[in-house]
């Protein structure tokens, strides 16, 4: 059986790319009666003298539950509290938009620590990812559903 020619490349036309994922989304539609509805967020610190960036935090919620994409705090600030208000601030926003709860991924060199501190538990871990290093995701539930309660 032959699948005929495939391209390859490092570049994906935008076009291309949003064909790919509108056919995945009807596909997650087909099978699950679910719309894949992205609601970003963005939560940002800015210093009170120049206005730039110190610190930030980036996710998306979907399906019930939010995901951080990207947390970032200036070392000038670490220590400081600024990743848990930013953390509690994203906690805080999930269960406005009705999240069960919230997930991420956290390399084993960015304080994977903070995140156990947090409440954050561990579901799957990459070990070599980067090499010398793993690719860690956390979980922490804010809401029950019915579904889980009824698993119990």
């Amino acid at each position: 059986m032959s699948v005929g020619l495939l391209e390859i490349s490092d570049y994906i036309d935008p076009e291309d790319l949003d064909a790919l994922e509108e056919r995945l989304h009807d596909y997650t539609r087909e099978e699950t009666g679910l719309t894949l509805d992205f609601v970003p967020l963005s939560i940002l610190k800015r210093d009170e003298d120049d206005d730039r960036i110190v610190a930030g935090l980036y996710g998306e919620s979907f399906w019930n539950w939010l995901y951080i994409d990207s947390l970032w705090v200036d070392d000038a600030l670490c220590g400081q509290g600024v990743g848990r208000s930013l953390i509690e601030a994203a906690e805080e926003e999930a269960r406005a938009r009705d999240c069960t709860g919230v997930y991420l991924w956290a390399q084993s060199f960015t304080s994977p620590d903070f995140y156990a501190k947090m409440g954050y538990e561990v579901f799957a871990e990459l070990p070599g990812f980067p090499v010398g290093h793993r690719r860690i995701g956390f979980m922490k539930r804010l809401l029950q559903t019915s579904e889980q309660a009824g698993s119990r």
